[in-house]
């Protein structure tokens, strides 16, 4: 049973997703590639609409972004810098996004965290109320959900900067943050989801979502929509 006195918790995909219901914020991290691609996205003014994988209506007004592309807007970070405030762009994902998409119905503050944002969406949920909880995508195929690093070092930076009393699972995702701060690109770039990124010619956006901190948005979730705080 949850204890009331834990502020800060996480946990793992649509199940932990639900199962921190009772959290007033809650803070979707899908390093490679959903959260670090809104966090760009926002940065330029643009908006995002998160939408659940293979998701077949596509609202009036929004542009429907491409799975992963070069020089269209898509689900590569890279490609979204070119962005323009007036945009609203639907970007699905088979993690961050369907789990935006599931939250926005929750009655949370949600916030669409990264290692990039990691700082400013600890400052902004904090802002927020609590208790808070940070839910790790991680890989979800064929319905089958699969711990990702990436996604776990993510929790960890942002749990890293929360103050207060933290669940067991937190204290070790920020623990394992600090352990290896030092080489978070390396790990990236190493790990099965940085690997196979690499291998579809997509490294440079393993190299982007690796830069701890560089930026200050927060994307957050609005009428279904994430949009920079």
């Amino acid at each position: 049973m949850t204890s009331v006195n834990i502020d800060v918790h996480t946990d793992w995909g649509l199940p932990g997703l639900r199962a921190l219901a009772h959290c007033a914020v809650l803070v979707v991290v899908d390093v490679l590639s959903f959260t670090t691609a809104a966090d760009v996205a926002t940065t330029t003014g643009a908006r995002v609409l998160p939408m659940r994988w293979r998701e077949s209506s596509v609202p009036e007004g929004v542009v429907l972004a491409q799975p992963r592309s070069r020089d269209r807007w898509s689900l590569s970070p890279s490609s979204l810098r070119t962005l323009t405030p007036d945009v609203l762009l639907g970007l699905p994902s088979p993690n961050g996004a369907t789990l935006c998409a599931e939250a926005s119905g929750s009655g949370a503050t949600v916030f669409a965290g990264c290692l990039r944002n990691s700082a400013a969406v600890a400052n902004a949920a904090v802002r927020s109320g609590g208790p808070i909880g940070v839910v790790a995508a991680g890989e979800r195929r064929d319905d089958e959900l699969r711990p990702a690093i990436e996604d776990f070092l993510g929790a960890g930076a942002i749990i890293s900067a929360l103050p207060g009393r933290r669940s067991p699972e937190a204290e070790l995702a920020a623990a394992a943050f600090r352990a290896v701060s030092e080489n978070i690109g390396g790990l990236l770039a190493d790990c099965a989801s940085g690997r196979e990124l690499a291998e579809l010619g997509f490294a440079h956006d393993v190299a982007l979502a690796a830069e701890v901190n560089s930026s200050r948005t927060v994307p957050v979730l609005r009428g279904g929509v994430l949009e920079a705080r």
